[in-house]
C-alpha cells in the first residue's frame, strides 16, 4: 500500500452493489503521462469566469472614460461626480488579478504534486483500474485504493480527459473521518480519455446528487 493510504476504505460491499462496468487505463511511459497531466489540470481548473470578468471590466472602464469625457463637455460637475465612481473598477480588476495569480500558483503546485507521484521508481507500464457501480466507484491506482459512495466526496470535476475527486477538508467531520484512511486527503485523478460511457454516468450522478459535479 502506498504512503498516502493507511488502509483502503470500503463504503460498501461490491458483491452486493449494482455493478455497471469497469475500465483499466494503461500508460506505457512516464513521458506520455507527464505530458497529459499539465494539460488536463490546466483545463480542469481554467478560471473562465474570472478572466471574462477581468477583461469585461477593462472594456467597461474604457467606455466609461469615453462617456465621462463626452459628458464633461456639457456638464463638468456631473462628469466629476461620475469620475469618482470610476476608481472602483480598477480596484475590482486588481482584486481579480490577485485572485488569478493565486489561482495559477495553486495550479502549479497541484501539477507538481501529481507529477511527483509518477516520477518515483515505478514499473512501467502503469495501470489504473476503476469499477463503476450505481452506488459509487472502486478506485485502484498508484496513489489510491478504496470503494466510495459518490457523495463521500465534497465535489467532483469532469472533463473530457479525466475525473477529479475532491475530499472534504481535514477540519470537517467527513475530512477527519477520511484522514484515518488517507492522511493527505489529496485530490484523486482518474484518466478517462474521452470515455462517453463514463461521462454519461457522471452526468446521471450529478443529477441524483444535486450538482455534485462540475463539468469542464
Amino acid at each position: 500500500m502506498k504512503q498516502r493510504v493507511k488502509e483502503p476504505y470500503y463504503a460498501f460491499n461490491p458483491k452486493e452493489a449494482h455493478f455497471l462496468f469497469e475500465r483499466t487505463i494503461r500508460f506505457e511511459s512516464r513521458a506520455e503521462l507527464l505530458a497529459k497531466i499539465s494539460r488536463i489540470i490546466h483545463r480542469m481548473y481554467f478560471p473562465k469566469k474570472a478572466i471574462i470578468t477581468f477583461f469585461a471590466l477593462i472594456v467597461a472602464l474604457i467606455l466609461a472614460i469615453i462617456v465621462t469625457y463626452i459628458v464633461n463637455l456639457f456638464s463638468p460637475s456631473f462628469a466629476n461626480k461620475v469620475g469618482k465612481y470610476l476608481t472602483v473598477i480598477p480596484l475590482i480588476d486588481i482584486g481579480i488579478l490577485v485572485y488569478l495569480v493565486d489561482h495559477y500558483l495553486k495550479i502549479y503546485l497541484e501539477i507538481r504534486s501529481v507529477k511527483k507521484l509518477y516520477k518515483k521508481n515505478l514499473e512501467w507500464p502503469v495501470e489504473c483500474y476503476c469499477a463503476y457501480f450505481q452506488e459509487g466507484i472502486y478506485i485502484k491506482s498508484i496513489d489510491m485504493e478504496g470503494i466510495f459512495y459518490w457523495d463521500d466526496f465534497m465535489a467532483m470535476g469532469c472533463s473530457k480527459d479525466a475525473l477529479v475527486f475532491h475530499f472534504c477538508p481535514a477540519r470537517t467531520p467527513s475530512g477527519k473521518f477520511f484522514k484515518q484512511y488517507y492522511p493527505r486527503l489529496d485530490n484523486v485523478y482518474i484518466f478517462i480519455d474521452g470515455d462517453e460511457q463514463v461521462r454519461s454516468l457522471i452526468a446521471a450522478v450529478n443529477k441524483h446528487y444535486k450538482d455534485l459535479v462540475t463539468f469542464k
